[in-house]
């Protein structure tokens, strides 16, 4: 749906989105997907697990959801742009831009790279958490600093990509205070290619240095404002100065006309500042910029799409009863694409409005999990600890012999989500990370646990069992010495 109208035949793209064929996005713990949205990790760049930037361009997770997304399935982690699409037509998803890059293969390189390497950040906005915000994760959570994960061996692979990609884009954090960044930033004008470079930043940081690199590399800054009133600005964007902003905001205008590249305000959209959307775009229409407007989705309490239907008429009533006037087209699009976005929730409400990696992931039956423990035992040679949670509370176990090291009898009774602590506890420290898996609907962490007598590895496949609704794991040791061909499983 385009405006409500349907999409003729011919305008339908021959995958449902080119992310996969086209792009990588790079998280601040080193995970690697296909773009920012997607809850569908396909590599890392640390750990055990790490894979060189060529496996994972080259690997079976993103084949599997380029498979998926040529078929218009959005299985692997991509309902959100699903969801955009049903609502405000292609144009107010992400899948939209990467359209550009449309193939019926995958490049040979990347043609986009979307980075977010570090989560170094000064600013502690609302609607952010300590995953993109060191200021929020040390000062408003009271955890530690994420560590550094993109060392030297990343960016001597990153080299042979680099004269190959169109576009690249720096996201945060804030971008200017990431020495990742430079250092990339650097590389580029060491080599003499300067493709398209996009900045999301906060405005905050203008220096002699953030103005080289907007000058040489022909930056498009992409800068947040979040409210028009100085009040809800600097509620919604903690540590921002409002005034100051405004200034900055003029001196990367000139920067970027002068670069030729132009410049894109951004607005993220919540409850707590609706009324100052359109407000925001007359601004950016008097600018004569980009501006782009973004549902907020997370934490629920900001998203607006979730406010009771009948206010959300209201709100609707009262920013359609406005007949703005634009000067130039873009705004004029954005405002009915909001709008539409805004409607389609009322009329036809869904419930899936939140980022795609915070989705609950698909439900899988039970041969799906008969044939994946299979697969478990084939390949570790253990029978699986079975854990199954109603609520997020732990309700039931089935132990295998092998299990008992890990004094799984207290486990009922606790949060799913809290086992990591206990164990630790009662074991021995443990450390976790996200892995890939080629099954649709699976998670897959790895737990490395320090005993007494050395560190153990084990394998947690997480999904949602269709029948009951409950959240179900397959946990298994990983056994290092095991030859995954010759094993047969357990009896």
């Amino acid at each position: 749906m385009v405006g409500g109208e349907p999409r003729e035949a011919s305008d339908r793209p021959a995958a449902a989105c080119y992310a996969a064929h086209s792009a990588l996005y790079f998280r601040p713990d080193g995970l690697v997907h296909a773009c920012c949205v997607t809850g569908f990790a396909v590599g890392s760049v640390i750990g055990r697990e790490r894979q060189s930037l060529r496996e994972i361009w080259n690997g079976a997770a993103l084949r599997a959801q380029r498979a998926a997304l040529e078929a218009h399935s959005y299985e692997f982690g991509c309902q959100e742009c699903e969801v955009a699409q049903g609502s405000g037509g292609r144009q107010a998803s992400l899948a939209y831009h990467f359209d550009r890059f449309a193939s019926d293969t995958a490049h040979e390189f990347p043609k986009l790279l979307d980075l977010a390497l570090s989560s170094r950040c000064n600013l502690m906005c609302v609607m952010c958490n300590g995953s993109l915000s060191s200021a929020i994760r040390t000062r408003r959570e009271g955890l530690p600093p994420l560590p550094d994960v993109y060392d030297d061996r990343f960016f001597e692979e990153l080299d042979e990509f680099l004269p190959h990609v169109e576009r690249l884009q720096f996201k945060g954090g804030e971008p200017f205070l990431a020495p990742e960044n430079r250092r990339i930033w650097d590389r580029l004008i060491d080599i003499g290619h300067v493709p398209e470079v996009s900045v999301t930043t906060n405005g905050t940081l203008l220096n002699d240095h953030v103005e080289r690199y907007v000058r040489e590399l022909r930056v498009h800054p992409n800068i947040s404002v979040d409210g028009m009133r100085a009040d809800t600005l600097e509620s919604i964007r903690v540590g921002v100065d409002a005034e100051r902003l405004w200034r900055h905001i003029d001196r990367f205008q000139e920067l970027a006309e002068v670069a030729g590249n132009g410049m894109t305000l951004s607005y993220c959209l919540m409850g707590a500042n609706w009324r100052e959307v359109l407000p925001f775009l007359l601004e950016a229409d008097r600018r004569a910029v980009n501006c782009n407007v973004i549902f907020v989705n997370q934490p629920p309490e900001y998203d607006l799409l979730r406010t009771p239907v009948h206010e959300l008429a209201e709100i609707y009533r009262e920013l359609s009863s406005n007949r703005p006037q634009f000067r130039t087209s873009e705004p004029e699009r954005v405002w009915h694409e909001l709008l539409d976005r805004i409607r389609s929730q009322i009329e036809h409400p869904v419930e899936i409005v939140v980022h795609a990696a915070e989705l609950t992931p698909p439900p899988i039956g039970q041969e799906e999990q008969a044939l994946l423990r299979v697969e478990i035992e084939r390949e570790h040679g253990l029978a699986p600890l079975v854990l199954e949670a109603e609520d997020g509370i732990v309700c039931a176990l089935d132990l295998p012999d092998w299990a008992g090291w890990l004094q799984p009898s207290g486990w009922v009774g606790q949060r799913m989500d809290g086992l990591a602590g206990t164990i630790s506890e009662e074991v021995g420290a443990l450390t976790s990370s996200v892995l890939t898996s080629d099954r649709p609907g699976v998670e897959l962490i790895s737990l490395e646990i320090d005993t007494v007598e050395g560190s153990r590895l084990l394998r947690l496949h997480l999904f949602v069992d269709e029948a009951t609704g409950r959240r179900r794991g397959f946990l298994v040791e990983r056994q290092e010495d095991l030859d995954p061909a010759s094993a047969d499983p357990p009896v």
